[in-house]
């Protein structure tokens, strides 16, 4: 096992001096490269690595990680915070054990999650017995460091209650305990717990995937989940109620039936919704009617139903496309809805490999639906969702129509470039709410430090000073 609890103590004094009461910049990029470098050699040395291309994965984990030094997103900085884990975990999945198996690859994702946690007492004790080698602690003093350090998140939680429940003990241990930590700088502690974080959450998780993953005793043999007229039965049901749904939908639409008396954001929502909801019924149907054991007549009912369940799905997501431009012809743009038309592009892609699934026997659907939504996911980071955002909607009122100036206004700065330009060509009221902007969003940027540096920052902020 190669030794890379001195890297993982490296990386986590690292981590502490780019984020620790620092916004994100550049120091997302400039953590996750190292971060990598050390799965790759750890991973590397210990003979873990049974498919090169799970490696890949490593790709957009940059691009994602790219985007904090390079856009100012109102959106993205949260949701890539997610992608970016779950990348990871699938990164360790398709290198250590490739698995296309959606159910399979679902359940691993969980277990990699948290399963690390289990080996907390392990690493702990590989921790002690390194700091001992080095400092040649003997076998007495190492038992009571161990002691020491297992005790005192036990007593601090026994003080806590004590304090809680009487007044007086509550004052004597808060003033000994403030006296005690005013002799160090106030943000040492928040610094020493975000390291033990660190420190403990990467070195378990590297630790846990030499020793436990894969699980030897874990089966690959392929599972019937259901018999064939079970599958037969459902894919039947659903594909009558999508035929009644869609007859609804054309109804609607086209022939504007029933359009008078319902809301425009309620209908545009409600069908959105049910989109993801019947997307994942047919594609987890269509997986289950692929590991059913069928006859050649079975196989080929399966079969058209599978095609006619995609031709429906595809008249859904045609009907939902419609129906949010018409709630955006009467409300304006936003980022979710803006998002709502990715999504159903998105859905129209994904149905080509779903079909080349059903008719062609060894097809890896699953490979395909994840290259198709990685690479969708890392384009929009690219395209500069504020901006286009701010842009259509400026648009829309220079065509004397309202909008609402106040979501525009979200402290980033992608969007400053077109409200500069707003700026210029608006009515009083709206010129001096920007105004109030600019001044509070230059304030708010004004003692941006190394470590949150951004290109879209740096170069807008500039335009509004």
């Amino acid at each position: 096992m190669i030794d890379f609890i001195l890297f993982v103590f490296i990386l986590a004094i690292w981590n502490v001096i780019l984020f620790y009461g620092k916004s994100y910049g550049i120091s997302v990029l400039l953590f996750i490269i190292p971060l990598l470098i050390l799965i790759y050699i750890v991973l590397k040395k210990n003979n873990k690595i049974k498919n090169k291309y799970g490696l890949l994965f490593m790709i957009p984990i940059i691009l994602l990680s790219s985007t904090y030094f390079i856009f100012d997103s109102s959106v993205f900085k949260e949701l890539n915070f997610l992608a970016i884990i779950i990348l990871f975990i699938l990164m360790y999945i398709f290198t250590i054990r490739p698995n296309y198996n959606l159910f399979s690859l679902i359940k691993e994702s969980f277990e990699l999650l948290f399963e690390p946690l289990l080996l907390i007492g392990d690493y702990f004790e590989l921790v002690i017995n390194k700091i001992s080698k080095k400092l040649k602690i003997g076998v007495k003093s190492k038992k009571i460091i161990k002691s020491i350090l297992i005790c005192t998140p036990v007593v601090i939680i026994v003080l806590a209650l004590l304090s809680s429940a009487d007044m007086i003990f509550d004052k004597i241990f808060t003033n000994t305990f403030n006296k005690f930590f005013n002799l160090f700088d106030s943000s040492i502690i928040g610094k020493f717990i975000l390291f033990i974080v660190i420190f403990f959450l990467i070195g378990d998780t590297l630790l846990y995937l030499i020793k436990k993953y894969p699980k030897k005793d874990e089966l690959t043999t392929k599972k019937e989940l259901l018999d064939v007229s079970t599958i037969k039965i459902l894919m039947t049901t659903l594909n009558i109620i999508y035929l009644i749904f869609d007859f609804i939908q054309i109804k609607s639409l086209i022939f504007h039936y029933g359009l008078d008396s319902i809301n425009y954001a309620e209908y545009a929502r409600q069908g959105f919704f049910e989109l993801m909801i019947v997307s994942i019924i047919n594609i987890s149907v269509l997986l289950l009617a692929r590991n059913s054991k069928s006859s050649k007549k079975d196989h080929k009912y399966i079969n058209i139903m599978s095609v006619f369940m995609v031709f429906l799905t595809l008249i859904i997501i045609v009907s939902s496309f419609l129906r949010m431009n018409l709630y955006e012809q009467a409300y304006g743009y936003t980022t979710l809805r803006l998002f709502v038309y990715i999504s159903l592009i998105t859905e129209i892609i994904l149905l080509i490999p779903t079909i080349l699934y059903i008719f062609k026997e060894n097809f890896n659907v699953l490979k395909y639906y994840l290259i198709i939504i990685l690479s969708v996911y890392t384009i929009i980071n690219f395209i500069n969702i504020d901006y286009i955002i701010a842009r259509r909607n400026v648009n829309r009122y220079y065509e004397g129509k309202k909008i609402d100036i106040s979501y525009l206004e979200n402290y980033h700065t992608d969007n400053l470039k077109i409200l500069k330009e707003l700026y210029n060509r608006c009515d009083d009221e709206t010129r001096i709410s920007l105004n109030t902007y600019f001044i509070n969003i230059k304030d708010y940027n004004s003692n941006m430090k190394w470590q949150e540096f951004n290109i879209s920052k740096n170069k807008n902020l500039k335009e509004i000073k």
